[in-house]
Parts: C-alpha cells; structure tokens; sequence
C-alpha cells in the first residue's frame, strides 16, 4: 500500500467525539415524554438513576467477562474484589453523565403509574 498525501491528511485528522444530547433533548425531551416534567431533584429521580447504575454495571460486568486474562499478572481475590468497585463506580459515573436516557424513561413511567 502506498502512502500519498491524501492519506496522510486524512489520518492526520483529529478524533470527532460525538457530545451527548442536552439535557431535555432526545428521548427524554418534552415531545416524548407526552409533556410530563421530570423532577431531576426528587427522590424517585434518584432512584431511577440508582437503577440505571445497576444496569450499566451489570452489562459492564459482561463485558469485562468476555476479555481474556493473560495469566501473566494475577491479582486474585483481591484484583477481583478491586475490579468490581471500580466498575460500580464507573458505572454510577456513566449513568450521571452519559445521558443514557434509562432513568428517565423509568422516571416517566413511574410517574404516570403513581398518577393512576
């Protein structure tokens, strides 16, 4: 394969990192929530994000299973034990501020059944 200098511009181009949706838009916003206000304040918001947490931990805990180790450096129960922490706290970070929308949704539907 050749290299010429539109290839090399073209890898030279840096990384465009898609920003997440603000806050009221996407599948949280107004038009889809049906023109309910969701209460990012309450104690029910809380634990639809606490929900969240646990979902993105658990398909992270899949993930993480599905990479093989090396061997060369085991860190036993205590490696496994360190492991899982950090991934429930990247999982509670995720859920704060990558705008997955799950809270929301569960908000949403939690507040038309109490509604009812």
């Amino acid at each position: 394969m050749t290299i010429d200098s539109g290839m090399l511009a073209y890898q030279n181009q840096s990384l465009k990192v898609p920003k997440a949706a603000p806050q009221g838009m996407g599948a949280g916003s107004v038009a889809a929530r049906g023109g309910v206000a969701i209460d990012r304040s309450s104690k029910l918001y809380e634990q639809c994000q606490e929900f969240e947490s646990i979902f993105v931990n658990m398909m992270l805990k899949e993930m993480r299973g599905t990479v093989e180790k090396s061997g060369l450096i085991d860190g036993g129960q205590a490696e496994d034990i360190f492991s899982d922490m950090l991934y429930d706290e990247y999982a509670k970070d995720m859920s704060k501020a990558a705008g997955f929308g799950l809270s929301d949704a569960v908000y949403i539907e939690l507040s038309r059944q109490s509604r009812i």
